[in-house]
């Protein structure tokens, strides 16, 4: 229980922040990360509440959060690495 109130109250100290702070600095960052496709008018109340709910995890969760990290990038060098010998193989002509 007291795990459960600890992520509630740093979920709503970060959206906060992230709210408060969404023109001035979070912005920009999510501005130069995103690709075009990605943002929209509404961007502060998708990644707004995102951020605070990665930020939160990684406050009660912090080894789970970095493992977890660990083995989507292993998943994705690995697929990238399976992509770019597929590709290889494959005769285009």
């Amino acid at each position: 229980m007291i795990v459960t109130l600890i992520w509630v109250i740093a979920f709503a100290v970060i959206l906060l922040l992230c709210l408060k702070r969404w023109e001035t600095s979070v912005s920009g960052a999510v501005g130069k990360l995103l690709p075009d496709i990605l943002r929209s008018e509404d961007d502060r109340w998708v990644w707004s509440p995102a951020i605070a709910v990665l930020g939160a995890t990684a406050i009660v969760r912090p080894v789970d959060m970095i493992l977890t990290l660990l083995i989507i990038g292993l998943l994705v060098l690995i697929g990238g690495k399976l992509v770019c010998w597929a590709m290889s193989k494959i005769d285009f002509h």
